[in-house]
């Protein structure tokens, strides 16, 4: 034999004397210290669990990297370790530690749980993803192509961002026409009213040019899901309206997502007594932050959520469709159909997630970031939830840009690589 085929059957006289050959072959060690009544430690590389790994090596990408962070590692839903470091608030706003309950604004994570709803509600309505949205707007609005009936885009185009409405808003912004577009009901009536053009409603209207990142998609969400769950109690949904639907919209997903996820009461503006994180420029170590603050009437289908790491995790874990079966059936957030489709078809999840049917081996995520103005300082939040392979799932929060650039996404992913 030669090469490197012969490595592991044959020692070098050096491997020998340095013991080399005995760290490449553990079970070697083992039978020589049985043989001779040695307690020799294995490796520490062999004695640590694929949780141990995970956790020193989130430890490593994010330690020093932020004002503050939290992460949170489940298995199957369950929140197994916790890792917090750094101050959620500094001097300026009363100083503060991270801890594992610590909640922030998630940002547009919120559309990740957003999906989760849209899907449950699909499926109590015996809908499907492919289905039409005109017909779930308000009946009073002017109906700008593509949000016609007959002529309509679809769920899905909504949940992949390849509804026309980012480029719509594009074009207009191009010729100051853009105002008064924005996500709460007046400015997504303004946004239907433009409509879209034609190449999206044609058949290849889910083609990959088509991708425009838009919150706008996922904000009509809001109005959406209520008409969606009046219709499955047997309503028409025609109470749905400007006054009630943020209202309606967070008492929906608190009932069927945030309560059997363990996920206290949720909303998107800070308790006065919450001691929520605020963003920071680690550049600017004795700036004030921002507490990002939301607005409970156009509260959390595009963003705005504020939650904790930990939710974040056990929200992750409960939709993926390998661990999902550890749940009753009551606790499952999605039915194993729903569950695929979100899966293969990336709904709610970052466009660049992995998309293939293997889902053993996938891994799926979305951000968030909450960003001041550009000009400095710029304080942020940036926060991720994640599913990994083997029921592995990763929420984390960190309350400033990272030092060297990397995104809290990338940061994950790259200490789960070995997953």
């Amino acid at each position: 034999m030669t090469g490197g085929g012969a490595r592991h059957i044959f020692a070098s006289e050096f491997e020998k004397r340095s013991g080399r050959y005995a760290l490449h072959h553990p079970r070697l060690v083992t039978c020589l210290a049985l043989a001779f009544g040695l307690a020799a430690p294995m490796p520490a590389a062999a004695q640590e669990t694929p949780m141990d790994q995970l956790e020193r090596r989130l430890t490593e990408e994010f330690q020093r990297q932020f004002v503050g962070y939290s992460i949170a590692i489940a298995r199957h839903g369950r929140v197994r370790r916790t890792l917090v470091s750094g101050l959620a608030r500094r001097d300026a706003d009363g100083r503060r530690d991270w801890a594992p309950r610590t909640r922030a604004n998630v940002a547009s994570v919120s559309k990740s749980i957003t999906a989760i709803a849209v899907l449950q509600l699909l499926e109590a309505n015996g809908l499907t993803i492919e289905e039409p949205i005109a017909p779930y707007l308000p009946s009073a609005w002017v109906r700008g192509r593509g949000f016609r009936e007959g002529q309509s885009v679809t769920f899905r185009q909504l949940l992949t961002h390849t509804s026309g409405m980012g480029q719509r808003f594009d074009r207009l912004k191009d010729n100051g026409n853009e105002e008064p577009w924005g996500n709460d009901w007046d400015g997504l009536k303004f946004a239907v009213e433009q409509g879209v053009a034609q190449r999206f409603l044609e058949p290849g209207r889910y083609a990959e040019e088509n991708y425009s990142y838009k919150n706008s998609n996922y904000a009509l969400f809001r109005i959406i899901v209520p008409r969606l769950w009046r219709m499955s109690q047997g309503l028409d949904g025609s109470d749905v309206r400007k006054g009630n639907h943020g209202a309606l919209f967070s008492l929906y997903v608190g009932e069927h997502i945030f309560q059997p996820s363990g996920v206290e009461q949720a909303s998107c503006v800070e308790p006065a007594t919450a001691r929520h994180a605020y963003g920071y420029d680690w550049t600017d170590p004795t700036g004030a932050g921002s507490r990002f603050n939301g607005i409970q009437e156009n509260c959390g289908a595009h963003a705005g959520w504020r939650l904790s790491a930990s939710h974040l995790a056990r929200i992750a874990g409960r939709v993926d469709c390998n661990s999902a079966n550890n749940w009753p059936l009551e606790r499952r957030l999605l039915s194993q159909g729903a569950c695929f489709a979100r899966t293969v078809r990336r709904l709610g999840w970052d466009d660049a997630s992995n998309g293939v049917t293997d889902r053993t081996r996938n891994r799926y995520w979305h951000g968030g970031d909450m960003l001041s103005p550009k000009q400095p300082p710029r304080r942020a939040i940036h926060s991720c939830m994640v599913v990994l392979p083997d029921g592995f799932s990763v929420g984390a929060i960190a309350n400033s840009d990272s030092r060297d650039g990397e995104t809290v996404c990338g940061k994950i992913l790259d200490a789960a690589e070995f997953l």
